[in-house]
């Protein structure tokens, strides 16, 4: 089957799924009219998982992404995302063997019938996930945290057990790191300095828990240097912070080998934004721009990067922005295969590859929002002999 074939049949779907919504809205989930347009959303799906074993749907805004491309959109997708946005869902994957029962139960989830943890079971073919936790974030009771050393052991061993949660591959609840999110955001609107907050290297393998926490922070001061304010905000913060969780599925000797990687290394290492973003996908609470982050931080301004995109692909401005705050703290730290470069250095290397490994105007504002924080950064010529991983899209 081509993929013409396969859009064709996923937008037939996707329309009749649109006019059992429409009828339910009307009538209701039960009544006849939904119930016998059932079968013409059922008989597209199944004639695609024939070809595939799974069909994931991604909500972003009012788009729903296929193989990482938004469908065209009309007034059929338009429904169906709203729909699955207003019950708190950021993905739907659909498994082969899905029947009419299993539909019908999906319908009613749509409906507000049934709660979602329903399609999170194991045994389940159709599989909703991505729940809202704004509720959770930045209540009257949240306690601002001005720097990574104010955490408490309760507050630092959690953490430590969620990026370890990651590291086993295993379901992780990413209300800690929300939490963490909400406390650097009270402090950083009290006009802390957000580069106090940074996390220290205290070991080297604690790299990837120490960086990924700095990347979060950094976003959030991105963030709120651009006005991005609310659920956004928190959502940049957490996707910074779980920007790299496809590292788990590469070997620690790969990732901290001193010297330069081998073809097969390399290869193992750039499929790690596309494993990162299938694992996200599936974990609770994780919401879609931390997904879409995970998958393209790597890709580059100009689209040179990997994965490699198609032609018309738009880079979110969350994987951009991460990509800035990513560099930053990469080449500003002490890592096996090369030493911490200071500020100048840094601050000439990322200007150098402004508009082609990273979006300039955010570049600029990044500097600035350093220099605004405390730190003396002339520009400096990039060290040509620096180790080849030395850059940030490693």
């Amino acid at each position: 089957m081509n993929g013409e074939r396969q859009i064709a049949l996923l937008q037939e779907a996707l329309r009749q799924l649109a006019q059992v919504l429409a009828n339910a809205s009307l009538y209701a989930p039960e009544h006849p009219r939904v119930l016998t347009v059932l079968p013409a959303v059922l008989a597209p799906l199944q004639q695609l998982l024939e070809q595939t074993p799974e069909l994931t749907l991604v909500v972003v805004n009012d788009d729903l992404l296929y193989l990482g491309k938004p469908l065209v959109q009309n007034p059929h997708t338009l429904r169906v995302a709203r729909t699955l946005a207003s019950r708190g869902a950021g993905h739907i994957k659909f498994l082969a063997g899905i029947d009419s029962a299993e539909m019908r139960q999906l319908l009613d989830c749509l409906c507000g019938k049934t709660r979602l943890e329903v399609f999170r079971e194991p045994q389940a073919r159709i599989r909703i996930g991505d729940v809202d936790i704004a509720g959770l974030i930045e209540s009257d009771s949240t306690k601002p945290i001005e720097s990574f050393e104010q955490l408490t052991s309760e507050q630092l061993n959690g953490l430590q057990d969620f990026y370890n949660t990651i590291g086993d591959q295993r379901q992780t609840d990413v209300r800690q790191l929300v939490s963490l999110v909400a406390g650097f955001v009270v402090a950083f609107r009290r006009e802390a300095n957000p580069l106090l907050a940074l996390a220290p290297l205290r070991r080297l393998d604690e790299y990837t828990f120490t960086h990924s926490i700095n990347v979060g922070i950094l976003n959030i001061a991105q963030g709120m240097s651009l006005g991005i304010e609310g659920q956004s905000l928190h959502d940049l913060g957490v996707a910074g912070m779980l920007h790299d969780a496809g590292k788990i599925f590469v070997d620690r000797e790969i990732i901290q080998k001193p010297g330069k990687l081998t073809g097969a290394e390399w290869a193992i290492m750039m499929s790690h934004p596309s494993r990162g973003a299938q694992y996200l996908m599936n974990q609770y609470g994780v919401s879609k721009l931390a997904v879409i982050t995970a998958y393209e931080h790597h890709m580059r301004f100009d689209l040179e990067g990997y994965p490699k995109p198609p032609g018309d692909w738009s880079l979110n401005l969350c994987s951009q922005m991460t990509m800035v705050s990513d560099t930053f703290d990469a080449l500003r730290t002490r890592r096996i295969y090369k030493d911490p470069w200071d500020f100048p250095k840094v601050s000439g290397h990322m200007l150098s590859v402004a508009d082609s490994q990273l979006n300039k105007d955010l570049v600029i504002n990044f500097l600035k929002l350093l220099a605004e924080n405390g730190e003396n950064l002339p520009v400096q010529p990039p060290d040509d002999s620096a180790p080849a991983r030395a850059c940030y899209c490693e």
